[in-house]
């Protein structure tokens, strides 16, 4: 007792449909379809090319920061001055980059070259300071190259300035305040 499927009752199997209309749109398009693969290959390439170089610049100015910080620490001023600028220059969207635009005024300031010690700072400020503690330790480096350039009422200014900004609780800034 075979039952008889009449042709308005079959229905057509839309997996099947889909998969011819996608292979005729392939045959029919398939130098585009080919060139579009390869550039989606070609930009997934370059975004992982892209995030390893990204890691291991942040490894180098990690090491070259190390080494600048140690010039600085015994003293040895010039060597650290030209660290500093390379790093700066190198690495200036990483967080060493920007670090070293604040150390490099700290070495030029501790070199008594006030000139140049607050262009670094204000480098620094403009484009660099995120963090709360070293903008305003890079603002009290400004106004010491000021007091350094006989130039006293702005850099009383910039104390005053810095004064109003700071929470009067928070202990980094004791010292600003006082």
């Amino acid at each position: 007792s075979k039952k008889r499927v009449k042709k308005r009752r079959i229905k057509e199997d839309q997996l099947v449909t889909f998969t011819v209309k996608a292979s005729q749109f392939i045959q029919q398009y398939f130098t585009h379809v080919v060139i579009g693969l390869v550039v989606l290959v070609v930009a997934v390439g370059a975004i992982l090319v892209s995030g390893h170089l990204r890691r291991n610049a942040a490894r180098e100015s990690e090491r070259e920061f190390a080494l600048a910080m140690s010039q600085y620490n015994l003293r040895d001023l010039p060597t650290a001055e030209t660290s500093f600028r390379q790093i700066a220059d190198k690495y200036g969207s990483h967080t060493n980059g920007e670090l070293s635009r604040y150390f490099l005024g700290k070495t030029l300031l501790a070199e008594g070259k006030y000139d140049d010690a607050l262009k670094a700072f204000d480098r620094y400020l403009s484009k660099s300071a995120k963090d709360a503690p070293f903008r305003a330790a890079a603002s009290i480096g400004k106004a010491s190259c000021m007091e350094g350039l006989r130039n006293f009422a702005p850099a009383a200014e910039v104390l005053e300035e810095l004064s109003r900004t700071l929470d009067a609780k928070d202990p980094r800034f004791f010292d600003v305040l006082l």
